[in-house]
């Protein structure tokens, strides 16, 4: 019981930790937009912290395996934005 219950709270640990890393490339992203005036969409970036969090609820509440759906979700949501900043900030077309 307790290795289940350890188990449980480092995987919402690290979801969390995970969204708090969204939230700073969000925060890059607004920052790169203003300072430079390229478009960045920074406001997007907030879509897969709240996947994240709605993965963090599935997990605590319920713990089924449509919680490692919505966990794949955001973070394919989550690479595919910041791939997009990358590129911006890089130049790449």
């Amino acid at each position: 019981m307790t290795e289940i219950l350890l188990q449980k709270i480092i995987l919402i640990y690290s979801w969390i930790i995970a969204s708090f890393i969204m939230i700073f490339i969000a925060a890059i992203a607004r920052f790169y937009q203003k300072k430079f005036g390229v478009k960045t969409f920074y406001y997007f970036y907030f879509v897969p912290i709240l996947v994240i969090f709605a993965a963090i609820i599935n997990i605590y509440l319920y713990d089924t395996s449509t919680a490692e759906l919505v966990e794949f979700i955001g973070v394919f949501i989550s690479f595919i934005a910041t791939l997009y900043l990358y590129k911006i900030m890089i130049g790449i077309k």
